[in-house]
C-alpha cells in the first residue's frame, strides 16, 4: 500500500511532535551535521528506545550470572547471644530422683544456663538439580533472544530516522522551488501591473495574477513552518533536543530511488529479525518444558556447617576465652525427591505445549508471510518508481508550456487567464512530482526492510 500524505494533516502530526521535548536533556544550544548513515548511527546510540533496548540485553545478561550464582557454594555465617533471664520448667517423673516430694508423679525442674553464645558457618554445594542446569542454558538463549530485539529496535529506528530525513530533504527542495515560484510571480505581478498602469494590460489580468501570488505566498510559509517540523521529528527520532540544530551533509542529488539491484537467490530468511526472533523463542518454548519435566527428578546436596557454642551463670564469663567454648561440626549429603504436588507440574507442562504450539503457528506461517511482505513491498516500490517517472516527465512539460505561455503574454498575444492556468499546472506538476519522490523514498525504504538489508552492523 502506497504511503499518501496531505501536507495539511503532516503539517499538524509533525508539529504535534515537535513540541515534546526530551526530559533531562541540556538547555544549551548545540549544532550538528550529519549524513542519513550518521543520523542512524547517533540515534541507535542516542535515542530512549534503543538505549532501553541495549539495557534489556543488559538485564538479560545479569539474569544468566543470577542463575549461575546457584551453582557455586552457598557460605553462611551466624552468631547469637541468649540471655535466658527466666529459664524454662520443665516436668520429670518423680522416679527419676531419690528423695521426691510425697505423693509427687511429676517433679519441676530448670535445665539450662542464663547466658548462652553459638557462633556457626554453614555451606551448601549444589551436587544435581536439573532445573538448574537446564535454566542457565535457557537464560543464555533469553540473552540471545535480548540481543536479537535489541537488533530488531535498531532496525526500526533506522527505518523511523531514514524516512524523517527523507522527509526533510523533500521538503527543502518544495520550500526552495516554492520560493522561486514566488519569486516567478512577484516578477510576472510587476510587469503585468506595470502592463496595466500603461493601458496595455487589464485589472482583471493583474488580479488572476494576485490571486496565484497570495496562493504562492501562503504555500512558502506553510513549507516553511513544515521543514522546521520535520527537522524536529528527526531530531527526536535521534534523541537530539529540539532546540538544538542539526543540519543534513546530503542533499535530494546525493540519492536516487531504484538504484537497488535484488539477487532473489541469494535472500535468506534469516536475514529478517522476525524469523531470527522466532526460532529462538522456539527454543525457549522446548527449554521451558523440560525445565518443567526435569522437577519430577530428585535433588542433591552437601551440607557441612562447623561452629561453637558456650554457657554461664554470669554474663561476663561468656566472652572469656579462656572458658569453655565447645566446638562442634558435621557434613553429610541431602537428597529431595518429589513425591506429590497435586499435579501441579502436569499442568505446567500442558501450559508450555500450548505456548510452544502458539510458537510453532507462527513459525509455519513465518515463511509466507515473510514472502508476501517482499512482493508487497515490490509492488509499491515499482509503482512508486513508475508513478514518479511519470510526474517527472509531467512536471518537464508543465514548465515548457508556462515558458512558452508566459512568452505570449508578455508580447500582448496571450491572455492572462492562459498564464494563470499555466503557472498554476506548473505548481500542481512540481507538487505531484515531490509527492511522488517521496513516496519512491519511502517505498525503497520500506522494501529494504522487507528483505532484511535496511540496516546491518557492519
Amino acid at each position: 500500500m502506497q504511503i499518501k500524505i496531505k501536507l495539511k494533516s503532516l503539517l499538524i502530526t509533525l508539529l504535534f511532535l515537535s513540541s515534546i521535548q526530551t526530559f533531562g536533556q541540556n538547555a544549551d544550544s548545540e549544532e550538528y551535521s550529519f549524513t542519513l548513515k550518521e543520523c542512524i548511527e547517533y540515534a541507535i546510540v542516542n535515542s530512549a528506545t534503543t538505549k532501553n533496548a541495549y539495557l534489556d540485553m543488559e538485564l538479560a545478561e545479569g539474569r544468566v550470572k543470577e542463575l549461575l550464582a546457584d551453582g557455586y557454594p552457598q557460605l553462611n555465617g551466624s552468631l547469637s547471644l541468649t540471655d535466658n533471664f527466666q529459664l524454662q520448667t520443665s516436668f520429670l517423673p518423680a522416679d527419676f530422683f531419690p528423695n521426691p516430694p510425697q505423693d509427687a508423679e511429676f517433679v519441676p525442674v530448670q535445665f539450662g544456663v542464663r547466658y548462652a553464645g553459638n557462633a556457626g558457618l554453614s555451606v551448601r554445594q549444589l551436587i544435581f538439580d536439573g532445573s538448574f542446569f537446564l535454566g542457565v542454558k535457557a537464560a543464555k538463549t533469553y540473552k540471545q533472544l535480548s540481543q536479537k530485539q535489541y537488533t530488531r529496535t535498531k532496525i526500526e529506528t533506522a527505518e523511523a530516522v531514514s524516512k524523517a530525513y527523507y522527509g526533510v530533504l523533500v521538503t527543502k527542495e518544495r520550500l526552495e522551488l516554492a520560493s522561486e515560484n514566488l519569486g516567478r510571480l512577484d516578477s510576472l505581478l510587476r510587469q503585468t501591473t506595470a502592463m496595466y498602469e500603461n493601458g496595455f494590460s487589464e485589472k482583471l489580468d493583474v488580479d488572476r495574477i494576485q490571486v496565484n501570488y497570495n496562493v504562492s505566498k501562503s504555500q512558502v510559509a506553510n513549507f516553511s513552518r513544515l521543514l522546521i517540523a520535520q527537522e524536529n521529528l528527526l531530531k527526536f527520532q535521534m534523541g537530539i533536543n529540539v532546540k538544538n540544530t542539526l543540519n543534513q551533509k546530503e542533499t535530494l542529488k546525493d540519492f536516487t530511488p531504484g538504484s537497488i539491484v535484488f539477487d532473489k537467490g541469494s535472500f535468506d530468511y534469516s536475514q529478517r529479525i522476525e524469523y531470527s526472533l522466532l526460532q529462538t523463542q522456539r527454543e525457549l518454548d522446548h527449554m521451558n518444558i523440560k525445565q518443567y519435566r526435569v522437577k519430577y527428578y530428585p535433588n542433591l546436596y552437601l551440607d557441612a556447617a562447623f561452629g561453637a557454642n558456650a554457657g554461664e551463670s554470669q554474663r561476663g564469663l561468656l566472652f572469656d576465652p579462656s572458658d569453655g567454648w565447645f566446638s562442634y561440626g558435621f557434613y553429610g549429603l541431602t537428597l529431595k525427591m518429589p513425591i506429590f504436588d497435586g499435579m501441579r507440574k502436569k499442568y505446567q507442562i500442558q501450559q508450555a505445549k500450548i505456548k510452544a504450539q502458539q510458537t510453532e503457528n507462527l513459525a509455519f506461517n513465518m515463511f509466507n508471510t515473510i514472502d508476501w511482505e517482499q512482493a508487497q513491498a515490490k509492488i509499491d516500490w515499482e509503482s512508486a518508481l513508475s508513478t514518479l517517472e511519470a510526474e517527472q516527465e509531467n512536471m518537464g512539460l508543465a514548465q515548457d508550456i508556462y515558458n512558452t505561455t508566459k512568452i505570449k503574454f508578455q508580447e500582448g498575444i496571450g491572455q492572462s487567464l492562459d498564464i494563470v492556468n499555466a503557472e498554476t499546472s506548473l505548481t500542481d506538476a512540481q507538487t505531484n512530482y515531490y509527492q511522488a519522490l517521496f513516496e519512491a523514498m519511502i517505498s525503497e525504504v520500506e522494501y529494504l526492510r522487507s528483505i532484511g538489508r535496511l540496516w546491518s552492523e557492519e
